[in-house]
C-alpha cells in the first residue's frame, strides 16, 4: 500500500514538473508574427489626471503612427504606452507630451534593484522559483 502511494506521488510530481516545463517553454519562445520592436513605457505625472487630461493625452498619443495602445491610470497619474520603438523614443514621447500638452511628464525608470526582481510576487528562495528558473535557463540556451 505504501509503495503504491509513493509511486503515485512520484508520478504526480513528475507530471507537474513536466507541465511547468511545457508552460515555461510556451511562454518564453518567440511568437510567430510578433513584432520584436514593440515596447511598453510608463509615463508619470506629478498629480492624478483629470478625465479631460487623460483623454487628451490618450488621443494625442494614439494619433501617432506606431503607437498601438495607451492605458491611463487617472488616480495614480500615469499612463502605459505600447509603441514601436523603431519609430518613437520614450524620451521624445515624454518631451512631446510636456511641450505640446503643457503637462509635466516624466519617464518612469525602474531601479537596478527593481529590475533584478523580475517577479516581485514570488519568493526567490522557493522551490517553485528555483525550478522555474532552471527550466527558463534550459530553454533559453
Amino acid at each position: 500500500m505504501f509503495k503504491r502511494i509513493l509511486i503515485g506521488a512520484i508520478f504526480l510530481m513528475s507530471f507537474l514538473v513536466g507541465v511547468l516545463a511545457v508552460h515555461i517553454y510556451m511562454v518564453t519562445k518567440p511568437q510567430k508574427g510578433s513584432i520584436a520592436t514593440i515596447t511598453m513605457s510608463r509615463i508619470d505625472f506629478p498629480h492624478s489626471l483629470s478625465n479631460e487630461e487623460g483623454i487628451q493625452i490618450k488621443s494625442f498619443l494614439m494619433n501617432k503612427e506606431g503607437v498601438k495602445d495607451v492605458r491611463v491610470n487617472f488616480s495614480n497619474g500615469h499612463i502605459i504606452c505600447l509603441y514601436d520603438r523603431k519609430r518613437h523614443s520614450p524620451h521624445v514621447l515624454v518631451e512631446e507630451i510636456s511641450q505640446t500638452l503643457k503637462l509635466e511628464a516624466n519617464l518612469y525608470q525602474p531601479t537596478d534593484e527593481m529590475l533584478a526582481q523580475s517577479c516581485p510576487a514570488i519568493d526567490k528562495n522557493s522551490i517553485t522559483y528555483k525550478l522555474g528558473a532552471f527550466f527558463q535557463r534550459s530553454f533559453q540556451n
